[in-house]
This record gives structure tokens, sequence and C-alpha cells, in this order.
């Protein structure tokens, strides 16, 4: 199972992780961990690249089919309409394929 836990600070969300493979189907042909891959980078170069976020921090570990994104919760809002398409399309996948991915959510005072 893929388990995304959001982090969400008092200005919005200020970090994702994305950890394990979904085991919808075989290693390369996973469209449950394709999606979630592909939406977890969509948020890391939407945040680095697009919104120019350089203090934007990134782990990934392959072999823990890892993915940790974070940023200053100071540049939350700014980022609020990237983090929502991204958080709502999340949601989606797992509500689809609630078997194969798990989101928890992490509130930071």
């Amino acid at each position: 199972m893929t388990r995304v836990t959001l982090f969400w600070g008092k200005g919005g969300l200020v970090g994702l992780e994305s950890q394990g493979h979904s085991g919808q189907g075989a290693a390369g042909e996973d469209i449950v961990c394709a999606a979630v891959s592909t939406l977890t980078q969509t948020l890391l170069i939407g945040v680095r690249d697009v919104a120019g976020v350089g203090e934007a921090e990134c782990e990934m570990n392959k072999s823990a089919a890892l993915i940790r994104v974070r940023w200053p919760e100071a540049k939350a809002p700014e980022l609020d309409l990237l983090t929502r398409s991204i958080v709502f399309s999340l949601r989606e996948v797992a509500l689809r394929y609630a078997e194969f991915v798990s989101i928890s959510e992490v509130y930071e005072s």
C-alpha cells in the first residue's frame, strides 16, 4: 500500500510524504503507483521550478519507495492553488483505489 501523509501548518500545506508501492499491478505497470508518484513529483516541480521556492526540501529513496517534500510555512499561502490541486487529485486517487492508497494528515502548530 502507498501511504501519503499531508503536513499542514497554520498557513496551509507545508509538506507531503509518499511511501510504499501500492501493489495494484506489477512493477512498471502499476497505474496507482504511477499516479501518486506523478502527482508528488508535479508538486515538487511546481514548488521549486514554477513558484521558485528555493528553500523547498526533497528527500527521495527509491529502494524505500519514499518521496518527501517540504517547504517553509511562510510560503504556504502563495502555494495554495498548486497544493490544493495536488491534494484534491491525491484524494481522488485514494477514493477510487482505497485498497491501494491511504492518506493521513498531520496538523503542525
